[in-house]
C-alpha cells in the first residue's frame, strides 16, 4: 500500500484549491483511503507536477528574482 503524501501541514489554499503541505485537492485527500495503488500513483504524479510548477516561483522569491549561473 502506498503511503499518503500528507506532511501534517494541512491548509487549503483558496486560490489554488490545493493543500499547502501535500499539494492535493480536497477531493484527492478525501478519496485517498479508498483508492487502490494505481490511482494513488496517479495522484502522486499530479502532486509531483504541481510541486515542480511551484518551484520556479519559490526559487525566484528566494533569489529575489536573480538567477545565478
Amino acid at each position: 500500500m502506498i503511503a499518503s503524501p500528507c506532511i501534517n501541514v494541512c491548509a487549503m489554499n483558496p486560490q489554488t484549491g490545493l493543500c499547502a503541505g501535500c499539494y492535493r485537492t480536497i477531493d484527492e485527500i478525501a478519496a485517498w483511503a479508498r483508492l487502490d495503488d494505481p490511482h494513488r500513483l496517479e495522484v502522486l504524479a499530479a502532486v509531483a507536477r504541481r510541486q515542480q510548477a511551484q518551484q520556479p516561483h519559490e526559487e525566484d522569491s528566494r533569489n529575489n528574482g536573480k538567477r545565478h549561473g
